[in-house]
């Protein structure tokens, strides 16, 4: 098993790898691409890489194509009705992921509901 965690906190490589900055991965407004991927790291490497990385990714950026197109994702409001900011925190372990936050999901428009009742996702 490789050593991911040394792998992915490099700082020669990554800028601050112990804090969640994102933009890390882009310059001038544009993708960055002299910074190296962390998802090559996530599924691993040589002879025993997972060979279904590349659907794995294709399936996720669908899922999330989708839900963007029908659904605006918010901040909660307040009791005025402002939305209330928070902080962004992620979890630790080899590969971290963002811990749940406070939002309102709310779809785009009618035409956006009837595509949500078409698809058979509604409950």
């Amino acid at each position: 098993m490789g050593n991911t965690r040394t792998i992915l906190h490099d700082p020669e490589i990554y800028r601050d790898p112990h804090e969640y900055t994102p933009d890390r991965f882009i310059k001038d407004g544009k993708l960055d691409h002299t910074v190296r991927d962390p998802s090559i790291a996530a599924f691993g490497f040589g002879r025993r890489i997972c060979p279904g990385r590349f659907f794995g990714d294709n399936s996720l950026f669908v899922l999330v194509a989708h839900v963007l197109t029908v659904y605006h994702i918010r901040p909660t409001l307040d009791s005025v009705g402002n939305g209330i900011q928070f902080t962004p925190d992620v979890t630790g372990g080899v590969i971290s992921h963002p811990l749940p936050f406070p939002c309102r999901i709310v779809p785009r428009s009618e035409a956006a509901v009837d595509l949500i009742h078409q698809s058979g996702f509604t409950e």
